[in-house]
């Protein structure tokens, strides 16, 4: 159990400023005297946590604690439910933290910190009704148009929402996941997402002499692979089930928790080099892709020396990281173009297929592509050897993509009997559609519709240097002929202009494939 009066020394030995919003030594002795009054260990945190809002409100705003007025705290209030993740906006949350601050303000002014310390209990007979509703507040939790319309100070929101303990936060939802997609029903894409990013066909398991790859694993998992069934990130598809499926266990928290989430859910990986410090762990870094400045908290000491450090993180909205260690590699800046040029031509590779995609939409669709690309940067040869990249179908229009066609459905259903990707499923019909656009055919049976199925994988296969499945074998086993299959692969073959790694049809595997063949 964490010493509350541990922690609220920490608080103010991180940060010496909170005393310019309640000074220590009534922090500390404001608590001392509700233990004096019997609160447990639980119940002190909880008292703390609503002295911690207040303390989030001042110091994020311009109001000293002693000159607040009943109005200022309906402001307060309404500020900290659309900015603090755990503060509850209901008749309960509110009596708690009115009751809390009404004694705080007490103290104070016992010991002389502040003349007035009625501003509270005034706000509570006007929030609080006698029958147990929440007063003045709507349900989306706003307040009536003319509380805002004759405001003269408009405090604005932060950036980003705040969280109380957010480390155990991060751990307890950390431990959720991890549980929730280690289930079998996931195997295939825990199996799946080891071979993209450790290249092994094989459940990740835990290495006791080197913890932080299995941890690398899984933030790998839930931040940037793709769902094979939906193309989600793990992140995304936990979010929408924990919001319909909370853990009665954590009660009331589970709203932060579901807040917590829904921020989670922006973070991204980015890679960077940093620029200087700015102040108190802080850092000025430039988006290697970008060249955009932004300022990040990063775990780095005065030891550490970040000249020609090349970072790849995953990053919260408000520019904390979500772990605790940073990835880097050391790179001299001729090798930081070369690798710079070299991704830039894998970006204009994708776009043929996807022209409107960006640097941050071809990272987010290719992380594991990326994080090799850069790890394998940090090899003194790595960046010396040539890549040969094949030229780029110009001017690609793509066919419109008819499901309800035989052929398509087919693929479809082999997309799931093969466990491919939402990325390959959505390759095969676009393949088949290009070319049945270009040479339209005519099927009698089910097996000239198969014929043409095999067809189409066994080109993907080919071109994208990647097993899905032995056709010829296939073929005999439900009775087709392996050569009718063979030459309508060559038709397809030719109709198309197929080549290794056709840029019209490439995947994240084909992309690592043709990075490192």
């Amino acid at each position: 159990m964490t010493n509350i009066y541990d922690l609220i020394n920490d608080l103010y030995t991180d940060d010496e400023g909170w005393n310019t919003v309640l000074e220590f030594r009534y922090a500390d002795q404001f608590l001392r005297m509700e233990a004096f009054r019997g609160a447990t260990d639980d119940e002190l945190m909880d008292i703390w946590q609503q002295v911690m809002y207040l303390m989030i409100y001042c110091g994020n705003t311009s109001y000293r604690i002693g000159d607040m007025t009943c109005e200022d705290f309906i402001y307060c209030i309404s500020w900290c439910q659309r900015n603090i993740g755990d503060f509850e906006l209901d008749y309960e949350g509110v009596d708690f933290f009115l009751s809390v601050i009404q004694r705080l303000l007490t103290f104070l002014k016992q010991k002389r910190a502040i003349s007035n310390d009625t501003a509270a209990a005034k706000c509570r007979l006007k929030l609080l009704g006698p029958d147990g509703s929440l007063l003045l507040f709507r349900k989306d939790g706003s307040l009536p148009e003319e509380y805002d319309r004759y405001r003269t100070n408009q405090e604005p929101d932060l950036e980003a929402k705040v969280f109380m303990q957010l480390g155990q936060k991060l751990s307890t939802l950390s431990d959720m996941m991890q549980k929730f997609f280690g289930e079998p029903r996931f195997s295939l894409d825990r199996r799946r997402a080891s071979y993209a990013y450790f290249g092994v066909d094989a459940e990740p398991e835990f290495d006791p002499d080197r913890p932080e790859l299995f941890a690398a694993f899984w933030e790998y998992f839930i931040f940037d692979y793709h769902l094979r069934d939906t193309d989600e990130r793990g992140i995304d598809h936990f979010y929408e089930y924990y919001r319909k499926h909370p853990d009665p266990k954590y009660g009331k928290r589970n709203k932060a928790l579901i807040e917590l989430l829904a921020s989670m859910q922006k973070i991204q990986l980015m890679v960077f080099t940093i620029e200087k410090e700015e102040t108190d762990g802080w850092f000025s870094c430039r988006d290697f892709f970008t060249g955009s400045i932004s300022e990040l908290s990063l775990p780095v000491d005065e030891t550490v020396d970040t000249r020609d450090l090349l970072c790849i993180a995953h990053v919260f909205e408000d520019g904390n990281l979500i772990t605790d260690y940073l990835r880097s590699i050391k790179i001299a800046p001729l090798g930081l173009k070369t690798l710079h040029n070299r991704l830039a031509k894998f970006l204009a590779y994708y776009r043929v297929a996807n022209p409107l995609a960006d640097w941050e939409q071809f990272v987010k669709d290719n992380p594991a592509l990326v994080t090799h690309l850069v790890a394998s940067a940090g090899a003194t040869d790595m960046l010396s050897k040539p890549m040969h990249f094949p030229a780029k179908e110009l001017d690609y229009k793509p066919a419109a993509v008819k499901k309800e066609n035989a052929v398509c459905q087919f693929l479809l259903q082999f997309g799931k009997l093969l466990h491919l990707s939402w990325q390959d499923r959505k390759n095969l019909s676009q393949m088949w559609s290009d070319f049945y656009a270009l040479r339209p055919v005519s099927c009698f049976s089910d097996q000239d519709f198969m014929i043409w199925t095999l067809a189409i994988l066994d080109n993907y296969m080919k071109i994208t240097k990647t097993y899905l499945m032995d056709v010829a074998p296939y073929a005999e086993q439900v009775h087709i002929d392996s050569n009718r299959v063979a030459k309508r692969s060559e038709i397809i073959q030719d109709v198309l202009h197929l080549k290794p790694f056709d840029s019209r049809y490439i995947s994240e595997d084909g992309l690592i494939n043709m990075a490192f063949s």
